[in-house]
């Protein structure tokens, strides 16, 4: 499709018509729970052997299914990126791959204590686009809203900017580690205020409130908020209202789950390639049990 509109694109442009950018985008359910869904050629093909890392533990047969799912989500997204490159559109696209989902500890489910379910990893494409910024990674707590206003930053926003109040910053734009305020809202469960390794959980009623270093105390047993002075404990009982007031306008269908996202922006096509044919180099095994979703904005 893409490629199909892109040639429909260059006649238009060739009549001296305006350009119309585009925005697709696509969710890979294959590789969702519970990892069974293949395409029937894929079931029959010579797979690799993953079995050393899935020998003797609990659910093999599900982590089995996982890996051959990611593999093919791995193989046919690095055949997608490489047929951009070579019909000439890569280079005027951006491309965003994301998962959907971690699993935060309000979630109330098993395994949190795997940094590979709380950590999900994402990368931006944008070849010529990112100038200081490609290469960049980043290891602070990201959520997706945050990716609205980065592809503004890269694409170049309006003179004036544009009419809108909400979240989310440029991640072209480096902060330091622990200062942005991220908000882990699932307004059904309890929710949180992320800031570096500190997690403020709350709910949307009750006055109750914690505080945790994850790094240090990954079960969140010891509570931290009544050591801050009351200065500090201000400043996250503010954030919480913002919290609760940013739930309450999105409901139960607004954001999931804010995990520590690594960015990661590829300085060249090898990485990109590396990335994406031979088993995630850059983001080696961090996106484990998160499913993937890719964007793709046609700029040109």
């Amino acid at each position: 499709m893409i490629v199909d509109k892109t040639k429909a694109q260059r006649k238009r442009v060739a009549k001296g018509k305006a350009k119309k950018p585009m925005f697709i985008t696509h969710y890979t359910i294959s590789s969702h729970a519970p990892f069974k869904a293949r395409p029937a050629w894929y079931a029959k093909a010579d797979k690799p052997d993953f079995s050393a890392l899935y020998q003797g533990e609990k659910h093999a047969e599900d982590i089995k299914d996982y890996l051959e799912m990611r593999h093919f989500t791995d193989v046919e997204l690095g055949k997608f990126i490489d047929r951009m490159e070579k019909e000439g559109i890569l280079n005027d696209t951006i491309v965003v791959i994301v998962g959907d989902h971690g699993q935060a500890p309000e979630a109330d489910v098993t395994n949190t204590h795997e940094e590979s379910v709380t950590r999900v990893v994402g990368t931006i494409i944008a070849q010529g686009r990112l100038g200081d910024a490609a290469g960049l990674m980043i290891e602070d707590a990201v959520e997706h809203y945050d990716l609205l206003n980065t592809l503004a930053d890269i694409t170049g926003l309006p003179e004036g900017g544009f009419v809108q109040t909400g979240v989310g910053r440029s991640l072209k734009r480096e902060v330091p580690f622990g200062e942005r305020v991220v908000y882990s809202n699932d307004p059904s469960r309890k929710m949180a205020i992320v800031r570096g390794h500190q997690r403020l959980r709350y709910d949307q009623i009750i006055d109750s409130v914690t505080l945790h270093d994850t790094e240090t105390d990954h079960a969140m047993k010891v509570d931290l908020l009544s050591e801050l002075s009351s200065e500090e404990q201000k400043k996250w009982m503010t954030w919480r209202d913002s919290g609760r007031r940013l739930a309450a306008y999105l409901s139960n269908d607004g954001m999931r789950t804010a995990c520590s996202l690594p960015i990661v922006i590829p300085r060249t096509k090898a990485m990109i390639r590396g990335q994406y044919h031979y088993g995630n180099i850059i983001m080696k095994r961090e996106d484990l049990y998160c499913n993937v979703m890719y964007s793709i904005t046609r700029l040109a």
